[in-house]
């Protein structure tokens, strides 16, 4: 068992492989009575092509999700009608890059434990369960659709990509569903289901050991032969796919979803943890709470609110920002203009990395916010980011600057309107 020390703060992760790949990340946290405990699959909805056993597949959109609703079943009976016996919750996700099944509990810790792993890991589909679930899963991607913020949101998404599996719903569409088979349900399941695809992380008042041996007794006995899988990605064009969009829907007030794409072989020596860390800087000097930016358009009333992502990928990096404004061809001047003349200066630049080493010493308070974050680094890097405050500590200003001087100008927006009424 490896011991993994979070710098300058006395916690400690502990990680453990076992002979089949199979990952564990715990936490041991004592000032609390409740256990927290995730399994993830690297496996999600962008991944509907993929190569298994020298044989290409391909599934509809929406298997990832779809696979994670009929994990919870089994025979005659349900995880959560299990879990609920035990007096514990349980939930799942699944976005664009993994699935993740949840259990909270504060006792039967063994119970709880191999059950999570019992229910994700077995192989139980039918075609009657195939068949049941999809009017529920339609359902809810009509509920998906019907949301005003996600209608803008994946209108941005399908207006910054070409071919990018992340355009489309995590849901999949209805065709989709319905196009779902049991085939494609053991494909998926076949490729990714596999111990050494999936990591378990656990935290809170736990004890690490006997968390790793009921791992070890649980898979002494499974089928553990390992498969050959390739994922395959659609080459994605470095121009966005639409630059501009107008959509009447179900809004009270206008709504703007701003987007740009950046290209990643012109920052190809940059990896993805600093150069999501070098543009987040650079958006919170820009466009933060505390920027001039922010100052402008909230004391002239042009919006309610500002807020902005980064998402990395191999490829490229994207900038995502929302609005909620009355005056949304004004904001997209006034972001086109800041984003042609980015501040990064020194003062600033300090300031917001003394910010972010405060935010990551105090981070490990909370066994439910340490879970994720231990999750996010294991998705993203493969690896627990201990060193938070070295980093920063560590970043150039040049290397911001050069980044900065590389955003470009493939950008596109979306604006929500309110119905026109008739």
């Amino acid at each position: 068992m490896k011991k993994i020390q979070i710098e300058r703060i006395n916690e400690i992760v502990y990680e453990h492989e076992l002979s089949n790949g199979f990952k564990i990340y715990i936490w041991p946290y004592k000032m609390v009575s409740d256990i927290y405990l995730t399994l993830t699959i690297k496996y999600g909805s962008i991944d509907t092509t993929f190569e298994l056993n020298n044989k290409k597949v391909t599934v509809p959109n929406g298997m990832a999700h779809f696979l994670e609703h009929i994990k919870f079943n089994e025979e005659g009976t349900t995880a959560h009608e299990y879990f609920y016996k035990l007096g514990s919750y349980t939930n799942a996700y699944t976005t664009f890059d993994h699935t993740s099944y949840e259990v909270m509990c504060n006792n039967n810790v063994k119970d709880n434990l191999n059950h999570l792993l019992y229910f994700v890991t077995n192989n139980y589909f039918t075609k009657e369960l195939i068949n049941k679930e999809k009017p529920i899963i339609i359902e809810e991607t009509k509920m998906t659709k019907d949301n005003p913020y996600n209608e803008g949101y994946f209108e941005l998404l399908n207006s910054l990509f070409n071919q990018d599996n992340h355009k489309n719903l995590v849901t999949g569409e209805e065709d989709d569903i319905k196009n779902i088979t049991i085939e494609d349900a053991q494909n998926v399941f076949e490729a990714f289901y596999t111990p050494n695809n999936m990591f378990l992380t656990v935290t809170g008042n736990v004890n690490p050991y006997e968390i790793i041996k009921i791992c070890e007794e649980f898979f002494e006995n499974s089928n553990n032969n390992e498969v050959n899988v390739k994922k395959i990605n659609p080459k994605e064009n470095k121009k966005v796919n639409k630059k501009e969009s107008i959509i009447y829907t179900n809004v009270t007030k206008e709504k703007l979803f701003y987007g740009v794409k950046i290209e990643r072989k012109k920052l190809k020596q940059y990896d993805d943890l600093h150069l999501r860390v070098y543009l987040n800087i650079m958006l919170d000097i820009n466009f933060g709470q505390t920027s001039t930016f922010n100052e402008h358009i909230i004391n002239n009333h042009l919006a309610d609110d500002l807020s902005y992502t980064v998402m990395v990928n191999k490829d490229y990096a994207i900038l995502i920002f929302e609005s909620s404004s009355s005056y949304p061809k004004e904001m997209i001047k006034l972001l086109n203009e800041k984003l042609d003349n980015l501040e990064f200066s020194k003062d600033d630049f300090e300031r917001k990395n003394r910010v972010y080493i405060a935010s990551g010493i105090l981070g490990y308070e909370d066994a439910f916010d340490v879970n994720n974050e231990i999750r996010n680094d294991i998705i993203r890097y493969n690896k627990i980011i201990n060193n938070i405050p070295s980093i920063f500590e560590n970043l150039k200003i040049s290397d911001g600057k050069f980044i900065v001087n590389n955003i470009g100008k493939e950008r596109c927006y979306v604006i929500l309107k309110p119905k026109k009424k008739e």
